[in-house]
């Protein structure tokens, strides 16, 4: 016997982590009294801020519960308050935790970059745009997301607290010019389609000499002052031609502009709608068409209200020389002039002057619903709650407003009437006086003693299921150490979700776990977790298929029994498993025994042995050891196994303790060895290494240890079969 890891060598896998985990963001959810955050909106979206608090009833878990606080809090009050407490927490080191459980709701900003081209104007008042709202004091459960929107709706950069990624994401949305017929450039609003006269003059009678001159004269696209005043525009006869040629097109497919307009509001709001609770949308736009129907356009307005949706247009061309009113006046003054042609009798007029005559109605329509392409975005914007951010360069003032509206809400207190802190979820049912009214807050809360990580919620949320998931094996074992347990975890990574990353040779692999200690009363009392993503070279790939993902966590507990539920989430295949256990912690008197546990590696240890965890021992005087357990417990012939426990002397003893080993193959003696043991380390406890016999068949590991008269026993079974 030796109390090394010599016996035991294995291949050591690396997986670097995918990229820095964003700082922390803590979700409180002590449930010794719940604070709600709840905000009420009308059917046109807007926050309503006269109720009472006899307009509130709360509902946990379908029993109704005595609202101790009721109060409204104004945006600017709530926005207030996140500076001071940002400040104090600076500068305090120690903060203590609030005895209430806020359940504030997650917020979520969509930044929507809409038919972006690569104009250079434009995109660099975009990204100052961004760049200026991302400074602004969001909450700390505030997430934003970037997405792109022309034929269809794109994710730019995931939610995420990460600013910087936000910029580059935007800075991604610019990557070409995008076919919008209703906002080819300003110019366009004022200038005139272009028409072609043919002219002829005749000289004397051909047949006898005479001549014929045929000429065509081409007019328009010629500025308006009025609405281009000041613009640096080109005004020679090439730009006059070109943007009458564009002017002809956004009239002529101006319909089909305003539809593709409402096809794309559409697609953002079914793209964004399944996301939980109310969306604030800042919605990056050079102007919107109007589809022209009232009933498409409030049917557009309706649906994203119904998907809790605010949208905050923000006109990207800022405050220019260029007007949209002004635009559109010019064009109503076109069909105004066009209508009066139609009242002169001129048969010699040419045919492309006819033709202007009779689009004299087309150009009325056009003009109410092309030309001032901001008065769409404001429209959509005012019937969703939110507001026009148009025609100016500052933007602090109209992003103060914007994160007040969005702050609003009443704040309710309540102390449930279920006391128990079992992990288990609490829904929340707020029930309104008033008709016509919707109440958006959390739907509700994991009852817990402690905090919660994000990424927890996962996989609370899988042990909350009434059907435990089973979609891959999750391996769970309890070892005993005195009263102290370690937990271990082991997933076979074979059946794990892998994606591929573009262009990198790279594969990546996400798996979150979580791990609820309750005692007999279904009280939760400690908790263990791990989020754990990776990216594995390709070349690598095979050998990590074949191996596992393990974890281990050590916890002090008191006598008494207790039950263990553990969910591991794969974030990349979309799958989860959850397992529960049961154990007891028995007082323990005299010399104690460990578990028995089976090696799966031994790894060395940086620095110094922790003494809290089991699983550590110096296996030399300056190199620390620690195990890593394996939990298939089923080996091949070729296998040269080794097992560690741990043995506690009873220090009130004087006897030296001994130990007994028994190798049992299909229930029989095969062999059996008693030798006395080393001193105990610096902490009381001997920890050994052994050797374990590789024979086909099942096999049994036996140790009793001895002191005096008192002895304990373990025993660790384990099938040996053919390779």
């Amino acid at each position: 016997m030796k109390r090394t890891a010599g016996l035991l060598s294995a291949v050591l896998l690396v997986w670097s982590p995918a990229r820095p985990q964003e700082p922390a963001v803590t979700i409180r959810t002590t449930a010794q009294e719940v604070l709600l955050d709840l905000t009420v909106r009308d059917s046109h979206g807007k926050v309503v801020k006269n109720l009472g608090a006899g307009d509130v009833e709360i509902y946990e878990d379908g029993v109704k519960q005595e609202v101790k606080n009721f109060r409204m809090v104004p945006g600017r009050e709530a926005v207030q308050q996140r500076v001071v407490a940002e400040r104090k927490k600076k500068a305090a080191k120690n903060v203590a935790a609030p005895a209430a459980n806020p359940l504030k709701a997650v917020n979520l900003v969509c930044l929507v970059l809409h038919n972006m081209d690569t104009d250079p104007l434009r995109r660099k008042f975009t990204m100052d745009a961004v760049e200026e709202f991302l400074k602004t004091e969001l909450q700390p459960d505030t997430w934003v997301g970037v997405f792109a929107l022309d034929s269809h709706l794109t994710v730019l950069r995931p939610f995420t607290t990460n600013r910087e990624e936000l910029l580059q994401a935007v800075a991604k949305g610019f990557g070409g010019a995008s076919f919008e017929l209703s906002r080819v450039a300003d110019a366009v609003f004022s200038a005139a389609p272009n028409m072609a006269y043919v002219e002829v003059a005749v000289s004397g009678n051909p047949a006898n000499g005479g001549t014929v001159t045929v000429s065509q004269r081409v007019v328009g696209g010629e500025l308006n002052p009025r609405a281009i005043g000041g613009a640096e525009v080109s005004t020679d006869t090439g730009a006059n031609r070109q943007r009458g040629d564009m002017a002809g097109q956004r009239r002529a497919f101006g319909g089909i502009a305003g539809m593709q307009a409402r096809d794309q509001v559409l697609w953002l709001v079914d793209g964004l709608a399944p996301l939980p609770g109310h969306k604030t949308v800042l919605f990056f736009s050079p102007g919107m068409a109007n589809p022209g129907d009232p009933n498409l356009f409030q049917s557009m307005v309706d649906r994203a209200n119904k998907a809790y949706m605010s949208l905050y247009a923000l006109d990207i061309n800022g405050l220019s020389q260029n007007s949209n009113a002004q635009a559109g006046n010019a064009d109503l003054a076109h069909a105004a002039a066009v209508s009066a042609t139609q009242t002169k009798i001129s048969p010699s007029g040419s045919g492309a002057a006819e033709m202007e005559r009779m689009r004299g109605t087309d150009y009325a329509v056009n003009a109410t619903r092309q030309g001032d392409t901001q008065a769409t975005l404001r429209e959509l914007s005012e019937g969703t709650g939110g507001f026009l951010i148009g025609s100016t360069n500052d933007l602090r003032k109209p992003y103060q407003r914007l994160l007040e509206d969005v702050d609003t809400h009443y704040e309710l207190a309540y102390t449930p009437s279920t006391k128990q802190l079992d992990g288990k979820f609490r829904t929340i049912e707020v029930k309104l006086a008033r008709s016509g009214l919707t109440a958006q807050h959390r739907s509700g809360y994991f009852a817990m003693p402690m905090d919660l990580q994000p990424f927890e919620t996962t996989p609370l949320g899988a042990l909350n299921l009434r059907t435990a998931p089973q979609a891959f094996d999750l391996r769970t074992s309890i070892f005993e150490f005195r009263s102290r347990r370690v937990m271990a975890f082991q997933i076979p990574a074979a059946k794990l979700g892998a994606t591929p990353v573009a262009g990198q040779q790279r594969t990546k692999v996400h798996v979150s776990l979580l791990s609820l200690v309750k005692d007999a009363n279904g009280q939760v009392v400690d908790k263990f977790s791990q989020d754990s993503p990776f990216e594995i070279p390709d070349a690598n790939l095979p050998v990590v298929r074949a191996s596992a993902i393990n974890y281990s966590h050590a916890v002090e507990l008191a006598p008494g029994h207790y039950t263990v539920e553990t969910a591991a989430v794969d974030m990349e295949g979309r799958q989860a498993s959850a397992t529960k256990t049961q154990f007891d912690v028995p007082e323990s008197k005299g010399v104690a025994l460990s578990s028995i546990i089976l090696a799966q590696r031994m790894e060395a240890v940086n620095g110094k042995v922790d003494a809290t965890d089991p699983l550590q021992f110096q296996a030399q005087p300056t190199q620390g050891q620690r195990v890593v357990p394996e939990l298939f417990t089923t080996l091949t012939t070729d296998a040269k196994p080794a097992v560690y426990f741990v043995v506690f002397p009873d220090k009130a003893n004087a006897e030296k303790p001994k130990i007994q080993v028994e190798i049992l193959i299909g229930g029989k003696v095969l062999a059996k060895q008693v030798a006395e043991l080393p001193p105990p380390d610096a902490t009381g406890a001997i920890p050994m290494v052994v050797g374990a016999v590789a024979r086909p068949g099942d096999c049994e590991l036996r140790i009793t240890a001895t002191q005096g008269g008192g002895s304990a026993q373990q025993s660790l079974k384990y099938q040996v079969v053919a390779k």
